[in-house]
């Protein structure tokens, strides 16, 4: 593969696109902000959330944002564990974006607790036999860990020879680090006996999968970007390396989702059928398993795998682009299809928690559509998420501090 081509930046040009990024970037975040102050003053009442279906856009944006964290402090320790060479110039890429995610995952807790001071009961009160507890802990021990890491690897009073040895001690943390902080996440779903569309031996390597596949995506987006409006310079092996990276795991994360409709459907067991049924072609969420299966997987992997496509500049974007639509429509079908069909399902059904005039209170399938609420919440997240990359890029001089550092 040619290394990716991409157009000289013009320096003037650029400057001005990256104030004006800044000031809308600025304005969703605040819009955002805005939304959840409201959303405190009227309570989760003001989300789609209900009783049935509990968990909405917030959960699965977070156990997407921890698996862009988990994949992309992967694919910065693989270069140093496994000496992947073409993977090293992207390491403190990696690092940034695992420690960016990590921390943006745990701000969208948050709003999806309510109240915002329930956020020390869990600390107060922890309940040891949840999954839960032990998430929060992984995710606040690896965001420090990237932070050490990041740190170490941008110190220029760290001899090259101190540098390695401690980069390369940090690597063979870092990877299980990163392994069991999306496995334990994986678990949240799949220890729920009760949910059998969760309850899966498979969730654990299928969260793991997806998140080197959305993590080395992110990264590669990262450094496009970087390419396209910087001067970070990117060698031919390391596009190859991030190209055969996302293709061969789609392969496996595609492998890994049919291996378990497999299962589903020749067990034919109607509580087991009820929640894929709803994500199966036909299903009133049928878009997610299009934007999975098609969208975010054949597409990107056939744009991947043919040479004559990959090294153009925007055929790579945009493969890298529909890899994060699809690792995120897998965490829509997941969440909302097992959470669709109530564990009680006979009438009246469960109540929705709110009066509606002239309509029952209760409902024996779930319903859910976010409204503008999460959506703007979600919204400044995410913004809030590119500002952290953009500026920890800009202040780590990531690209020209590297070739010194080497």
């Amino acid at each position: 593969m040619a290394t990716v081509e991409t157009p000289a930046p013009r320096t003037a040009a650029y400057g001005r696109f990256g104030r004006g990024f800044l000031v809308v970037a600025g304005l969703l975040v605040l819009w955002g902000l805005s939304a959840w102050i409201y959303q405190l003053t009227q309570g989760l009442i003001a989300t789609g959330m209900r009783d049935v279906v509990s968990w909405g856009l917030y959960i699965f944006t977070f156990a997407f944002l921890v698996g862009l964290s988990a994949g992309g402090l992967i694919v910065a320790s693989a270069a140093e564990a496994f000496g992947v060479k073409s993977l090293k110039p992207l390491a403190r890429f990696g690092v940034l974006t695992a420690a960016a995610c990590v921390l943006v995952a745990a701000m969208i807790i948050i709003p999806d607790l309510g109240n915002a001071q329930r956020i020390w009961e869990i600390f107060r009160y922890p309940n040891w036999t949840s999954p839960l507890v032990w998430d929060i802990l992984i995710i606040l021990a690896y965001f420090v860990f990237a932070v050490v890491d990041l740190t170490v690897m941008s110190r220029r009073d760290i001899g090259r020879t101190t540098r390695a040895k401690w980069l390369r001690i940090l690597a063979y943390v870092g990877l299980p680090m990163a392994v069991l902080l999306h496995s334990i996440t994986a678990w949240i779903f799949g220890l729920q006996i009760s949910r059998p569309w969760w309850n899966t031996a498979l969730m654990a390597p299928l969260f793991v999968t997806s998140a080197i596949l959305s993590g080395t995506a992110l990264v590669a987006l990262a450094a496009l970007a970087a390419q396209r409006f910087d001067r970070l310079k990117v060698g031919e092996e390391t596009w190859r390396a991030l190209a055969v990276l996302m293709a061969t795991t789609i392969a496996i994360d595609l492998f890994l989702v049919a291996c378990d409709y497999i299962t589903i459907l020749w067990g034919n067991v109607p509580r087991e059928r009820a929640a894929l049924d709803h994500v199966l072609p036909g299903g009133s969420w049928q878009a997610v398993f299009w934007l999975e299966w098609i969208v975010g997987g054949l597409v990107p992997f056939v744009l991947l795998v043919t040479p004559s496509l990959r090294r153009r500049f925007w055929v790579f974007g945009l493969a890298s682009a529909l890899v994060l639509v699809g690792v995120y429509a897998f965490r829509i079908e997941l969440v909302v299809g097992g959470l669709l069909t109530p564990l009680l399902h006979l009438p009246p059904g469960i109540a929705l928690g709110e009066y509606r005039p002239g309509q029952s209170s209760f409902e024996v399938f779930g319903v859910y559509h976010p409204t503008w609420v999460e959506y703007a919440i979600v919204t400044g997240v995410l913004v809030f998420l590119s500002l952290l990359i953009v500026l920890g890029y800009r202040w780590l001089r990531i690209g020209r501090q590297d070739e010194e550092l080497a």
